[in-house]
């Protein structure tokens, strides 16, 4: 057992079994001084495995990005998720966890976020997906004149490598203002359910 390349473990893509959590989990216990990232997208995670999990990626103390999306997971794991983000001791670097494309977890509860805010205070007064609704898309549309289309921001110089501006805030959109004709991520309608604080 090595270090990870980048710092990520990146198993995104690969149904994961039971007995392949065991292993994940000791790999995860031996490296944790290496692993910032964990990928674990569309690897068909329930809620029981990701609680088998849990102890071994709140252990971690630099993990910032924690990417579930595209799993088996429902809106009963995110209290045991709270519950871990409100010990300061569990996930004290994390930044960034996307919970997208999961079975019904459409958005995330308000202590979740706030625990999030917490680890990170410097970005405390970014919108949160839960903060960040559809009527306030045209508040932020005229303050910060965000209601540019793509077309204007690649005609004023930017580059179509670089992040429009609503990701340069950490934000990620949700499918159904993708849908309205404002603003869509990049990152697509697996973003629904994702926080950060990047």
């Amino acid at each position: 057992m090595g270090k990870p390349p980048d710092n990520t473990v990146d198993l995104s893509g690969i149904p994961l079994t039971p007995k392949d959590l065991e292993r994940v989990a000791a790999y995860l216990q031996h490296s944790a001084a290496h692993v910032d990232t964990v990928e674990l997208c569309f690897t068909e995670l329930t809620d029981e495995m990701l609680l088998q999990l849990l102890p071994a990626l709140g252990a971690l103390p630099h993990l910032t990005t924690l990417s579930l999306n595209g799993n088996r997971l429902t809106k009963a794991i995110l209290r045991d998720l709270t519950e871990a983000l409100k010990d300061p001791r569990k996930f004290p670097s994390v930044t960034w966890i996307d919970l997208g494309n999961n079975v019904d977890i459409f958005s995330l509860p308000q202590p979740f976020l706030v625990s999030l805010k917490k680890r990170c205070p410097k970005q405390g007064n970014l919108p949160t997906i839960l903060e960040f609704g559809e009527g306030q898309l045209s508040d932020l549309e005229g303050q910060d004149g965000l209601a540019e289309s793509q077309e204007d921001l690649r005609a004023a110089g930017q580059g179509a490598d670089e992040p429009d501006r609503l990701d340069c805030l950490g934000l990620q959109l949700t499918d159904r203002m993708g849908r309205g004709g404002t603003l869509p991520s990049k990152r697509g309608s697996g973003g629904d359910a994702a926080a950060t604080q990047t």
